[in-house]
């Protein structure tokens, strides 16, 4: 396989447009099943006006669980002019609304003219939307941001800061916005409300120790080896019921935390609500991108916050105390919302290992890096240990 110099996607496929023709079984194979291969080519030129060069598929485990796939493009008009790269994402059947997108591609808009530049904004297509329709698929258009997610590998709290006064930026500028009445549903601000993330995780948290945490336990008492996973099944096994035990220890008390927020009242605006380590793009100390808003919607800035930080800097408080300054150097944040990160913080460490449990073994949904997959569940249960043994110290 050719590598792609500089990129920061991980592993995939490239295909190159003199060789269209004998790559197309090929390229099937490599894409999700919803994408017809030819139609990229006529997706892109309707929106750059020339036909990509090279097309290059990324690791399918970076996707992202919304389902939506993610293009690296390259185009050329011709011979002689510069390559320009471009991000082509595009969502299954019956995934996100129209309504949705489009009002999520006018808030982009807003925030970059704003003035945040680490803003991928989706291109209109000759017919003048930002979206491309085929059949009940929708595909989008938008720069490919310069930098690598690396800040695991070379933290520093210059870097820490400049991504909280870029994050801060961001929200402030979309809570400014004016959605149009179809986009109130997931962009209108308000002065005060009930965060919807809270409710969610409260839910979750029930339905999990109702039904759910006894259900995984028989399933993994039973279950065969997924499929791609027989070296490591094994060890998925063990890490799995070191999750359930830990939800087991901690759910109750998070639960607890939460309903305290239940019923307090919020400034909510358009958040990203998905912004976490991989999500971040740097050039040096420089922040270069916050990439991938497919999931924001209004809700208190304390849950961007929270899957932020949580991914940057774990358990380390001293470090979270230099981000929420940097922040608050930007915009206001009170006492409260930045009490009620540390809370949800608590609430996605509980969650997450089950919901990946939830993935492999109920769902049973393929992953074509287990290690890499292994990992990130090694991580939640480092995180779980440390959120049991504080919350139960003698457990």
């Amino acid at each position: 396989m050719v590598d792609w110099p500089g990129s920061n996607a991980g592993s995939g496929r490239i295909f190159y447009r003199s060789r269209w023709k004998s790559q197309t079984s090929a390229n099937l194979m490599a894409l999700p099943q919803f994408v017809k291969f030819h139609s990229l080519l006529q997706i892109v030129e309707s929106f750059c006006g020339a036909k990509p060069a090279r097309i290059r598929t990324l690791d399918r485990d970076s996707e992202g669980f919304s389902g939506a796939v993610v293009l690296r493009v390259v185009v050329q008009e011709t011979p002689q002019a510069p390559e320009i790269e471009y991000c082509l994402r595009g969502w299954p059947p019956d995934s996100l609304p129209c309504e949705r997108l489009l009002g999520l591609h006018r808030l982009l808009e807003h925030i970059h003219k704003c003035g945040v530049r680490q803003v991928p904004v989706p291109l209109r297509s000759k017919f003048g939307t930002t979206i491309y329709a085929e059949a009940s698929q929708f595909w989008q258009l938008e720069p490919w941001l310069p930098g690598v997610a690396d800040f695991s590998s070379d933290p520093s709290d210059a870097r820490l800061r400049n991504a909280l006064m870029v994050l801060a930026q961001w929200h402030e500028a979309a809570s400014q916005f004016e959605p149009r009445e179809s986009e109130a549903i997931w962009f209108k601000s308000f002065a005060a409300a009930n965060s919807p993330t809270v409710a969610d995780r409260l839910d979750r948290v029930e339905r999990f120790q109702k039904q759910d945490v006894t259900k995984l336990q028989q399933l993994l008492m039973q279950s065969s080896p997924l499929p791609l996973w027989e070296a490591e099944f094994g060890e998925l096994v063990d890490v799995s019921r070191r999750i359930l035990d830990r939800f087991q220890l901690a759910s109750d008390r998070v639960a607890e935390e939460l309903s305290f927020f239940r019923n307090l009242r919020f400034r909510l605006h358009p958040c990203l609500r998905d912004v976490w380590h991989d999500h971040v793009l740097f050039a040096g100390d420089t922040v270069t991108g916050l990439i991938d808003p497919s999931a924001a919607r209004s809700e208190t800035p304390a849950t961007d916050l929270a899957r932020l930080l949580g991914s940057l800097l774990g358990d380390n408080n001293d470090r979270w105390e230099v981000a929420i300054a940097a922040y608050q150097s930007v915009r206001p944040l009170s006492d409260r919302e930045a009490k009620l990160a540390r809370v949800i913080d608590q609430s996605t460490v509980l969650l997450s290992g089950m919901t990946w449990l939830e993935r492999l073994f109920v769902h049973r949904l393929s992953y074509s890096n287990p290690p890499r997959v292994l990992d990130r569940l090694r991580q939640i249960t480092s995180r779980l240990d440390r959120l049991a043994s504080r919350l139960h110290p003698s457990g």
